[in-house]
């Protein structure tokens, strides 16, 4: 009699198997690996996603001139380091570490550091770029004078 309550103590125990934890170690160590590259910020990922923020702006500014059916303007401040529409007064602020450049017409460069791109009704544009430079890397934006179109490309180092 004694020995069967023994038996039965250790069989009413709880606990994890060591399979048990070497599952959900593993599946720690899986998770790890796959959050932790997207959770520490890097350059860039970081440039990356301020070049994105450019040219949404960019869109933006050419959806305006094309629904308002009135010239718009984009505006880079390159010693600030911001952008924005011209008269909003939501500029943005480019992350800290950022150099920008902006290649315009020379009727857009306003003054030392500040300048534009206009936008058009029919959708075109003066055309024009913005580098942005981080740690080594460079995006540019580029946007076309006839049809406005904006693409992001990497430049290799």
């Amino acid at each position: 009699m004694g020995t069967d309550r023994g038996w039965s103590r250790r069989r009413e125990a709880t606990g994890f198997t060591l399979v048990e934890l070497l599952v959900v170690i593993t599946l720690l160590a899986i998770l790890s690996a796959i959050l932790v590259p997207i959770l520490i910020p890097s350059p860039a990922r970081t440039l990356q996603t301020a070049a994105s923020e450019v040219a949404t702006t960019l869109r933006e500014t050419r959806r305006l001139a094309q629904s308002r059916q009135a010239q718009r303007r984009f505006m880079v401040d390159t010693e600030a380091e911001r952008y924005g529409i011209e008269g909003a007064a939501d500029w943005r602020q480019l992350p800290d570490g950022t150099q920008v450049e902006l290649t315009t017409a020379q009727s857009l460069l306003l003054d030392q550091g500040r300048g534009g791109i206009d936008f058009f009704p029919d959708g075109s544009s003066t055309g024009g770029r913005v580098t942005l430079r981080m740690s080594g890397r460079s995006v540019r934006v580029d946007i076309e004078w006839l049809t406005g179109r904006i693409r992001v490309s990497e430049i290799e180092p």
